[in-house]
């Protein structure tokens, strides 16, 4: 997020959010998490969710449900990956860095279990 807003040229307010359907390991449970809405102003504000990688779609389905219900005017979407191979839901990125293959991604901010998020490029565990 912090390299996409260096490149941004408008004025901008960031708030973070955090969700998640993964347990521990690299398969999502399926129950989305999210934690930190009731913190930010989101009614007649036009939001980019800002998310690094799009699996399945169901956590970034709910967090745009989320943020409807909390009066959000519009809600796009910008991911750095998008695994659509993987996608159980109609949900896409309005704006998108890579396409990339099903395989679990690590570095460049994604963890597994917490590890490799300081890796300084993607990689992926086997």
């Amino acid at each position: 997020m912090a390299d996409l807003i260096r490149g941004m040229s408008i004025p901008v307010e960031c708030g973070f959010i955090q969700a998640s359907s993964y347990d521990r390991g690299t398969k999502s449970s399926g129950r989305v998490r999210i934690s930190g809405l009731e913190r930010l102003t989101i009614r007649g504000r036009e939001i980019l969710v800002v998310e690094d990688i799009i699996d399945t779609g169901l956590t970034l389905k709910e967090i745009v449900r989320s943020l409807e219900r909390r009066g959000a005017r519009r809600v796009k979407i910008c991911a750095l990956l998008d695994k659509p191979a993987r996608r159980k839901t109609d949900i896409h990125p309005d704006y998108l860095g890579f396409t990339v293959p099903d395989r679990f991604l690590v570095g460049f901010g994604l963890d597994w279990d917490e590890k490799y998020r300081e890796l300084p490029f993607v990689g992926y565990i086997k």
